[in-house]
Order: structure tokens, then C-alpha cells, then sequence
């Protein structure tokens, strides 16, 4: 269900509106939905077609579709090039007995049959370059390289191509040496053995094959890094300062501080509450998910 509180033009409202389309298909996991947390796919099945998001929550797929659209056309009549092609694999964990197979697609972008490179687009901010990518980009691109690889396609390398979509060109005396020259960059990483392809992805089937007879609230938590989390912090800053001088893990510990340093009466402490951005900002069953709430209370009661 869809909302459109930002009263879109109804060009717009038509253009957002969810395709019927499904990476998953009749498959149980998408190579993209084992990388995710067990705890949020199956929230997410769950719960889906009570879930009501707005239209502008659409909006960074549909460009991102746009995007892999464009390449599509381009590519598609090169013989050199796989473009956009799904793959399927009728798998179960390892030790896992008849009950735990499941159909898994991985559907790829890119493979340039010459070189062997696998290569998917993602559309990011320019501020990612200089980085050296996200763990999820390697994850997603090693276990496509297993399925593609088992097709009879050996894989020597992978890559994301990326396209920058704040990229903006920069002069004068505010040029950043850090903010790259061009809006696309390719970011290569090592390709996994097969062997430890194979691992991996047994293990992610693993995982979310056990979580399913899990009621909601027994799933397993998802981790810091599932739900990009910043721990919360006790802040001592001097009245006025624009920035904290010392940003420490407990109460005790930023008191011990000023003691410590002798600060005056002009420094404080103050409570930081810690964020979980993906929970607060993208999670869309979060109203579902018993572990979110506790830690919305803890939060509250670090304030206090």
C-alpha cells in the first residue's frame, strides 16, 4: 500500500508506482536477500502486504532501475557481453535434509565473456569514492560469481561500476582534491575461491532456512552492522563550544574525565542517544520487530 503526502503530479504518482515485477520471482531467496539480515527478510514476508510506504520511497529505485535499463539497451547488443541475466539453483544448507531445499535466484548485471569479470551498476553518492566499497557489494557479487561460475562461466574478476548521481563539477578555489573528476567509478575486489563461494553462500541458506520456523519475535537480532548502527555517547562540552571535547561510552566514564582534566564548572556531560539508521530511517517493519522496540526503550531510559 502507498501513500503520496508529497502530493506528487499524477505523471509522477504513475511513473513511481511499483512494477509487478519480483527479483525473487517463484524462487524462495534472491542472492540480494540472503546478503540481508534472516530477521528482516522474514519480517518482510511476513508482513508485506500490510506494509504502507510512500510513493518518494520508490523514488531511488525507480532511478536505479532507470539506470540499469539504459545499460541494458546499450550492452545488450554486444557478443561480448551477459547482460541482465537471472540464474537458478535448487540448493540446500550443508547437513540439511530433504525439507531444506529452496529455490534461490542471482540475477547479475554485467559479465564480459573476454576478461570474465562479473560487474554490477550501483548508483551511490559521489562521496563514496576514495572508499573502498561496501561489504554487501563484495558479498552480493561473490555469491553471483558461484552461481554464474556453476553455469560454466569462470569468473576472474568482479566490479562495481559505479555511477555517482550528486556528481557535480567543481572549479576554483572550493575544488575538494578528495571529490572525484568523473560521475562513475569501477571499484574491483577479489574474487573469493569457488570453494569459499560455495561456504558462504551454504552458510547465508543456512541462516534464513532456520529462521523461518522462528516466530517473530524469536528471529535472530540483527547486528550492528545489519542495522547500521552508531552506539549512543556521553558528551562532555564546554558551554558554548560548537563541537564535544570528549565523547566517552558511559556517564561514569565522561565524569572520571572532568575529574581527571580538572575541567570547571563550564563543562558538562551530555547524553547522546545512539542511532540505528537503517531502523529508524529505511526498515519498513520496524512496527514488527520486537528487537527495535527494545532498543528504542533503552535509548530512552540512557536519556533519562
Amino acid at each position: 500500500m502507498y501513500t503520496n503526502k508529497y502530493r506528487l503530479p499524477k505523471a509522477f504518482e504513475d511513473a513511481l508506482q511499483p512494477q509487478p515485477y519480483d527479483s525473487v520471482g517463484a524462487s524462495d531467496y534472491s542472492a540480494t536477500s540472503l546478503i540481508d539480515s534472516p530477521r528482516y527478510v522474514q519480517l518482510y514476508k511476513r508482513h508485506k502486504h500490510e506494509i504502507v510506504e510512500d510513493l518518494m520511497d520508490q523514488w531511488y529505485v525507480w532511478r536505479g532501475n532507470a539506470v540499469h535499463h539504459e545499460m541494458e539497451s546499450a550492452l545488450s547488443k554486444n557478443p561480448k557481453y551477459l547482460v541482465e541475466r537471472k540464474v537458478t539453483r535448487f540448493d540446500k544448507p550443508d547437513g540439511g535434509d530433504e525439507s531444506t531445499y529452496r529455490r534461490v535466484v542471482a540475477k547479475f548485471d554485467l559479465y564480459d565473456k573476454e576478461t570474465q569479470t562479473l560487474s554490477d551498476w550501483k548508483t551511490c553518492s559521489a562521496y563514496m569514492h576514495g572508499s573502498t566499497g561496501k561489504k554487501e557489494w563484495i558479498d552480493q557479487l561473490n555469491i553471483n560469481a558461484y552461481f554464474l561460475e556453476k553455469e560454466g562461466y569462470p569468473v576472474k574478476d568482479v566490479a562495481i561500476n559505479a555511477i555517482y548521481m550528486d556528481w557535480r563539477p567543481q572549479s576554483g578555489r572550493y575544488k575538494d582534491d578528495k571529490y572525484p573528476d568523473l560521475p562513475f567509478n569501477e571499484f574491483r575486489f577479489r574474487v573469493l575461491p569457488l570453494e569459499e563461494r560455495e561456504s558462504y553462500y551454504k552458510e547465508r541458506l543456512r541462516l534464513h532456512v532456520e529462521a523461518e520456523s522462528c516466530s517473530d519475535d524469536m528471529l535472530p537480532v540483527c547486528t550492528p552492522d545489519e542495522c547500521w548502527e552508531k552506539p549512543a555517547k556521553y558528551a562532555v562540552y564546554k558551554v558554548g563550544a560548537a563541537k564535544a571535547t570528549k565523547l566517552c561510552d558511559t556517564r561514569e566514564e565522561a565524569d572520571e574525565y572532568i575529574r581527571h582534566k580538572r575541567l570547571g564548572s563550564e563543562y558538562k556531560v551530555e547524553f547522546r542517544p545512539g542511532e540505528r539508521t537503517r531502523c529508524e530511517k529505511y526498515c519498513p517493519v520496524k512496527q514488527w520487530c520486537n528487537q527495535y522496540k527494545s532498543w528504542k526503550e533503552s535509548q530512552n531510559k540512557g536519556s533519562e
